[in-house]
């Protein structure tokens, strides 16, 4: 109860004087949603494979880039800001970035360097992503074909498009740079089969992802068999949320939102597991994942922590699953995380790394705990693998 009070207060922290025209889950609706969910959960639990801490469901059938980045060595690389399409969901603005390419709050102006950068860090796939890359097609195999040429094979590819620029040609153009996976947005073009019927065939792996639009179940279900019959691999369903960017057009459509870390939208879980099921029950060739998100908070997140912790632990530190620095004292246990950074703040200690390019970049360590003593059962449960109440959000996902 202390937790969920303090995400309801975060989250107006987050939209102040708007979160009051928000609705809300009465009670009577989340029992009645609570029933659905949890009877939906106990069919696929006998159907399904479920992963990450229960967090995604169908896993059985993953594509190799949710694979990656689920195993967390995954960059994604925001080629633009720029946005076509017009997508009353999209979580994010699409017209203010008009620097070079960032991932993570590093910038690479060029694709050599973020090729280095991909290789010293150890990434097994990166994606392309934006705005919408096809926009800028250039700049976008540019990078593509850098990080190919530096990594090999070694490296999976993929890329994020609403699929409206694309061409035949450009389909061949990506797939010489090396792209092994594409994805598309099919609602940005109302579930439009037309433009990704280019890809199949040419394009190792295609892949479908949509946020879970409640309105659209039924369609959604029509577009399933379309889709298996043209021959997309992979459909991945996500749950859709509320941010700053999309508040008005969400609120206006009358949705029902809960709290969590961030506003999630009730009816979107519930249409993407029925949606899981329902590929499920008809036997349609097409596996379909739900990316929920509590998953892109927690195992996104931790993956980002884990990935620069690795490149900085030293002695007798350890790095935690959730993504921490965990340094043991005669008397307790302290917390730090390692942030990459184009400069250092200088407010923490830091490290330098520098890419075969020349770049520089820098590893600080920022704690987050002071030293905290440990009881001699919280040593050995730790120890043993068990963390105390206190120490969990530190050492699990």
């Amino acid at each position: 109860m202390l937790l969920q009070q303090q995400h309801i207060e975060s989250n107006r922290r987050e939209y102040g004087l708007q979160y009051d025209l928000l609705t809300f889950a009465n009670p009577e609706q989340l029992i009645a949603a609570n029933s659905e969910r949890k009877e939906l959960l106990r069919w696929l639990g006998l159907h399904a494979a479920f992963g990450y801490a229960d967090t995604k469901v169908n896993c059985s059938g993953l594509s190799p880039g949710c694979r990656c980045c689920g195993d967390g060595s995954w960059s994604c690389l925001f080629i633009n800001g720029h946005c076509n399409g017009q997508c009353f969901y999209c979580p994010t603005s699409q017209d203010d970035h008009d620097g070079p390419p960032v991932t993570n709050g590093l910038a690479f102006a060029s694709p050599e360097e973020y090729a280095a950068y991909v290789a010293a860090l150890g990434f097994s796939g990166v994606s392309i992503s934006g705005g919408e890359p096809l926009l800028t097609p250039g700049l976008t195999i540019d990078y593509l074909t850098a990080v190919r040429k530096r990594c090999g094979d070694s490296v999976h590819l993929w890329m994020y498009t609403n699929g409206t620029m694309l061409t035949a040609d450009l389909c061949n153009r990506l797939r010489d740079a090396g792209l092994n996976e594409i994805r598309f947005d099919l609602g940005a073009v109302r579930y439009n089969l037309k433009k990704l019927r280019l890809a199949v065939g040419c394009i190792p792996t295609v892949t479908v992802e949509i946020p879970a639009v409640p309105e659209d179940e039924a369609l959604l279900r029509l577009k399933m068999v379309e889709m298996a019959e043209a021959g997309v691999n992979h459909l991945n369903l996500h749950q859709m949320r509320l941010t700053p960017y999309n508040f008005a057009p969400l609120t206006e459509r009358g949705y029902t939102f809960i709290h969590g870390e961030k506003v999630t939208l009730l009816e979107s879980e519930l249409c993407a597991l029925r949606s899981v099921r329902f590929g499920l029950e008809q036997g349609i060739a097409l596996p379909v994942n739900y990316c929920s998100f509590p998953y892109k908070r927690r195992f996104q997140h931790a993956a980002a922590r884990r990935r620069a912790a690795l490149t900085v632990c030293a002695g007798a530190e350890a790095v935690t699953e959730a993504g921490y620095l965990r340094t043991l004292t005669e008397t307790g246990v302290r917390y730090s995380e390692a942030v990459l950074l184009q400069n250092p703040s200088y407010r923490h200690p830091f490290e330098k790394i520098t890419l075969e390019t020349g770049r520089s970049l820098y590893l600080e360590r920022r704690p987050r705990t002071p030293e905290l003593e440990l009881t001699v059962a919280e040593r050995s449960d730790l120890e043993a693998g068990c963390p105390s109440g206190r120490l969990v959000r530190f050492e699990r996902i």
